[in-house]
């Protein structure tokens, strides 16, 4: 009788998840139904990516007025970020111009750059760029000098960025109020799979002939997006970061030049496992198409029997779960065992424990504001 009652009481709810594999889903469902998945859209910055998912399944036509006008709504703030984004590259191109410094866009700010239309829609949180690490000092010097300043940090964590992470303390311009990290490799540089940044500087397509400005090659593109994501310790946009990697795909899948390409960079890059779980993950939950001769070879990559046991309910999770209204009982479990993988791939365990204690002391002073490294 409880359990009757309690299914009764349950929620009923479209996961936005759902709507990304089967959009005509947000045709037929009640008006409250499409409140929440607009909600939940809104919630993981997708929203103005559904223009270009029901577009593609040919359903934006038949799609109720209120729920085009929210779609459209964000997709003016989509619009104005891309001219944001116009206005901070020739900016960077006016402080790196002196020094005849190359630059490689990533992520969000590389698929904006390229105007990929599948990733139309696409927000941003801050723009990425990485630069050889041998110009390092001068590239953030320049970078000041035009304005942009370092976030506040505590002592602790501005060691720790200088020290142990592949990139500078995060950059906020003190007019525009853009964000700007500066990276010189894509994994921190004391993890012995840690690749070597001139190699990732390589694997690089020039945006325009008369600029210093590359994004990575496309394998390049999906590696690096596999390796961040796997590689981290919060999955609070776990939909969004595992989304990019099945449009990667769909965008450049088609070529069997691609796949050849993942598979040779694969092997001088490493990190074998990131690009498992990225397809294996991709395929499972937005039915990604892969051709099976990459799936076999991958097959050898997969981590074994008791890695996957623990992490596999884990991840379908968090890519699946993370919005409030879906959470269940394994909540707290599922992104428990994430937070502690990631900072076990991203720290030796000699530095792990006493950072964790230090961060977990950190958060019981309310009076110091902070960035919190990895989240």
């Amino acid at each position: 009788m409880k359990e009757a009652v309690s299914q009764a009481n349950k929620v009923e709810a479209l996961p936005l998840v759902n709507v990304l594999t089967s959009p005509e889903k947000l045709i037929h469902a009640s008006p409250r139904i499409q409140a929440q998945v607009i909600a939940e859209a809104r919630y993981f910055n997708m929203l103005a990516q559904l223009k270009y998912v029901c577009e593609d399944a040919n359903i934006w036509y038949q799609l109720p007025l209120r729920v085009k006008q929210h779609i459209q709504s964000a997709e003016y703030s989509f619009k104005n970020q891309k001219r944001q984004l116009d206005i901070e590259h020739a900016a960077i191109k006016g402080a790196l111009s002196e020094l005849s410094c190359s630059w490689v866009y990533l992520k969000g700010a590389a698929y904006q750059m390229l105007e990929l239309p599948v990733f139309y829609g696409r927000l941003m949180n801050d723009i990425d760029i990485l630069v050889p690490e041998d110009q390092l000092k001068k590239i953030e010097t320049a970078l000041g000098d035009h304005g942009w300043t370092h976030k506040t940090l505590t002592d602790y964590d501005e060691k720790f960025y200088r020290e142990w992470s592949q990139e500078i303390p995060p950059l906020r311009h003190f007019s525009r109020q853009t964000e700007l990290d500066v990276h010189f490799n894509i994994l921190p540089k004391r993890l012995s799979q840690s690749p070597a940044s001139a190699f990732l500087l390589k694997q690089t397509q020039r945006l325009n002939s008369d600029e210093n400005a590359y994004t990575l090659t496309p394998a390049a593109l999906l590696l690096h997006s596999a390796i961040h994501l796997f590689h981290e310790s919060e999955y609070h946009k776990g939909i969004r970061d595992l989304f990019d990697i099945h449009l990667l795909i769909k965008h450049f899948g088609t070529d069997d030049a691609f796949w050849s390409q993942l598979v040779t960079l694969q092997a001088q890059l490493g990190n074998t496992d990131s690009t498992f779980y990225a397809l294996h993950f991709s395929e499972a939950i937005y039915q990604t198409k892969i051709p099976a001769h990459i799936k076999a070879h991958y097959q050898q990559y997969k981590p074994n029997m008791l890695t996957l046991l623990l992490t596999e309910p884990s991840f379908h999770y968090v890519f699946t779960s993370m919005y409030p209204l879906h959470h269940h009982s394994g909540h707290h479990r599922a992104i428990s065992t994430l937070y502690l993988r990631g900072h076990f791939k991203r720290l030796p365990i000699y530095k792990l424990i006493p950072h964790l204690i230090k961060k977990s002391l950190l958060k019981l002073l309310p009076e110091k504001k902070e960035e919190t490294m990895f989240d």
